[in-house]
């Protein structure tokens, strides 16, 4: 009997739902705080545009895949879900892609956490370092990004830097928060031993010289820190 019961309601829940109107739309933006690239007003009207907006349709004539292709198809949505619930409510999940650098230059784009170019409109915000100048975006792909990712992962050196300028030999300029002076890093190579023995002078030099009658600091030669007025 047991079997047989759970027969007949496999049976029938999917005949019901077949048949189930859906009276609810409820679309969820993951992340929307720290990033806001699309909204879910975004996602109705692109959903209505396509003639795939779900309300007042029975789930029969649903079509949850193609739902999730075409908000997939915006390019600043990583990922989409599409479902329906037994109550009559059709549930779509957008997931943002996640922005590491923003370059602005003669383009203007961010680098997503897949290394990929991703395109910045005048209503995407995202707080990541920006990068400007003589950038490429193969050199904002690799060397940028691991760089950036280490910015991000030390405390303090986040905290600090704002922005990143490439100059026209190809080497780097750091733009700190406070202190209105310039960082010159040189060539990305042995970047964690410059940052570092900057970091020490920042905390004993800087602490009892102070830093604003500084222009320049000059990190580009091995174990040197050079002040520039």
């Amino acid at each position: 009997m047991l079997v047989g019961y759970m027969t007949w309601a496999i049976w029938l829940v999917p005949n019901n739902m077949d048949e189930t109107e859906c009276k609810k739309v409820m679309i969820e933006i993951e992340d929307s705080i720290s990033r806001y690239f699309i909204s879910s007003r975004d996602v109705v009207v692109l959903l209505r545009d396509s003639g795939l907006y779900p309300s007042g349709y029975n789930y029969s004539q649903i079509n949850t895949h193609a739902i999730e292709k075409a908000v997939c198809a915006n390019q600043v949505v990583k990922d989409a879900q599409c479902y329906k619930l037994t109550d009559g409510t059709v549930c779509i999940r957008v997931q943002q892609r996640e922005p590491k650098l923003r370059v602005i230059g003669e383009k203007n784009y961010f680098i997503d956490s897949e290394r990929k170019p991703m395109p910045a409109t005048f209503h995407t915000a995202s707080y990541v370092p920006v990068v400007t100048g003589r950038v490429t975006e193969r050199m904002a792909r690799e060397e940028l990004f691991d760089f950036v990712e280490w910015l991000e992962d030390n405390d303090f050196w986040n905290a600090q830097i704002e922005q990143i300028v490439v100059t026209s030999r190809k080497e780097i300029e750091l733009v700190p928060r406070v202190g209105g002076h310039i960082i010159l890093l040189g060539t990305l190579d042995n970047y964690e031993q410059k940052l570092s023995k900057l970091r020490q002078f920042y905390t004993e030099g800087f602490a009892k010289m102070g830093w604003k009658k500084y222009k320049e600091i000059d990190i580009r030669y091995a174990n040197q820190v050079i002040g520039r007025r």
